[in-house]
């Protein structure tokens, strides 16, 4: 739907549609003053049961906020017409922000039906652009079946740590993604460097997966593994934060088909030059000491 084709419905009625629609996890604005925060006003107990979440233990996350740090540094001039990939897209926030960023099509999926509800009312009511924006019900290991792509830039985001099978996951999309992939995800900072560990979590619970088994990368050198043999050679670490909660961790890593796509990531040092880019190789000695006190073995 194009741009400002919900301004019929008052902010009052908005309003109580995000709160119908809730809980929300990312923050994006439907009209000026209003977004999809919301929800936070609904009564209390109106998300108690099954799947839903303690609206007071969410953290939103801002899109425009988080990916505008990050993709201008390699899209100085926007996506210029790029095709943009949204894995577990959730309400589709970010899918909307590349199109604004000048994307020319953008497709979004997540598993769950709540987040894709939200995604259809924020295309029909948003001020900012939906055209051109697709977002749909699917699971991740469906997609090679779809029949969409290729595309130029992917955001695998939130969705590594809660499949089975993450290897098999992120190469359904590294096949679809010609320039850039960027994944997002939660680690074991605890466990040796060049793992991955297995966990059980809910299937039922809104921000977790529906299989039941998940994995962690332990850092960015088993991802870096992973990115290279599914054909991007040229990797960076956004960051990577050991200790955010329970023991996990969070690292985003972006990876490129191409040399030379990255190089305006890489910090620039006294002289003028480029300093020596955070490519993902062996990762911090403090780690490696740890790991030998305690008797463990990876690949660093």
């Amino acid at each position: 739907m194009s741009q400002g084709a919900g301004q019929s419905a008052t902010l009052e009625e908005l309003r109580a549609e995000i709160i119908r629609l809730g809980p929300w996890h990312l923050d994006v604005e439907v009209a000026p003053g209003l977004t999809t925060r919301a929800f936070l006003d609904a009564p209390p107990g109106t998300y108690q049961g099954t799947g839903h979440l303690d609206p007071s233990r969410i953290t939103f996350i801002d899109p425009r906020r988080d990916v505008e740090s990050l993709l201008p540094r390699i899209y100085p001039a926007g996506l210029e017409g790029r095709s943009f990939l949204d894995c577990a897209c959730n309400c589709g926030g970010y899918s909307f922000l590349a199109r604004e960023m000048g994307a020319s099509a953008c497709f979004g999926f997540d598993v769950r039906e709540h987040w894709i509800a939200q995604a259809r009312f924020l295309a029909e009511h948003r001020t900012g652009p939906s055209d051109n924006v697709e977002l749909e019900v699917l699971d991740l290991y469906d997609l090679p079946q779809r029949g969409v792509g290729p595309f130029d830039v992917t955001l695998f985001k939130g969705i590594f740590y809660h499949l089975p099978d993450p290897v098999t996951g992120l190469k359904a999309a590294a096949d679809l993604t010609g320039e850039l992939l960027i994944v997002d995800t939660s680690t074991r900072p605890d466990m040796p460097e060049g793992t991955l560990t297995v966990g059980r979590e809910s299937r039922e619970g809104l921000m977790s997966g529906v299989y039941g088994l998940n994995w962690r990368p332990s850092g960015p050198s088993v991802m870096a593994h992973i990115l290279q043999w599914m054909g991007f050679p040229d990797t960076r670490l956004a960051y990577h934060h050991e200790q955010t909660g329970r023991g996990f961790g969070r690292m985003r890593v972006v990876a490129a088909r191409r040399h030379g796509l990255l190089d305006a990531f890489d910090p620039v040092d006294r002289g003028g030059g480029r300093a020596r880019p955070r490519r993902l190789r062996r990762w911090r000695v403090a780690r490696a000491e740890r790991n030998r006190r305690s008797g463990a073995t990876g690949d660093g």
